[in-house]
C-alpha cells in the first residue's frame, strides 16, 4: 500500500472516532425539566424528555400525570431517594415522556395526591410542552 493511501485511511480513521465520540457524548444528553422550569418545553416528534418532582411516598402521597395520550406517551416512571436515606424522608419523581404527535401544543398536568381519598390534591404542577 501506498504511504499516501495509509495516511489517508488514518485521517479517516482519525475523523471518524472523533464524529462517534461528538454524537456519543451531546447525543446522550438527558432532557430534564424541573417542577422550576420557565416557559414551554420544546420537543421534535420521537424525542424524550423527562419530568423531575419533589416526592415523599412515604407520606401516601404521589404524582399522577394527565396528559393527551395522541400527543405524548409515559415511558417510563421512577423514583430516587434522596442522600442519605434516612426513614421518612423524600426523594424525587422521575417521569420519561416520548413524543409522538407533531406540530403540536400541549399540557401535562400533575396532581400531588393520595390515591384512596376523594379530596383535591395538596399540590398540582403543569407543564407545557411545544411538540415540532
Amino acid at each position: 500500500m501506498e504511504k499516501n493511501t495509509k495516511i489517508l485511511i488514518g485521517g479517516v480513521v482519525i475523523v471518524l472516532i472523533a464524529i462517534a465520540g461528538y454524537f456519543t457524548f451531546f447525543g446522550a444528553q438527558e432532557k430534564i425539566y424541573t417542577e422550576g422550569t420557565q416557559g414551554a418545553i420544546n420537543v421534535k416528534k420521537g424525542d424524550t424528555f423527562k419530568i423531575t418532582l419533589k416526592s415523599n411516598p412515604t407520606t401516601g402521597y404521589q404524582w399522577n400525570a394527565d396528559f393527551d395520550e395522541t400527543l405524548i406517551q409515559l415511558v417510563d416512571t421512577s423514583y430516587k431517594a434522596d442522600e442519605p436515606q434516612l426513614m421518612g424522608s423524600g426523594g424525587t419523581e422521575i417521569f420519561e415522556f416520548k413524543a409522538i404527535g407533531s406540530n403540536s401544543n400541549t399540557t401535562i398536568k400533575f396532581a400531588y395526591a393520595r390515591a384512596w381519598e376523594s379530596v383535591p390534591p395538596i399540590d398540582e404542577k403543569s407543564f407545557n410542552i411545544k411538540i415540532k
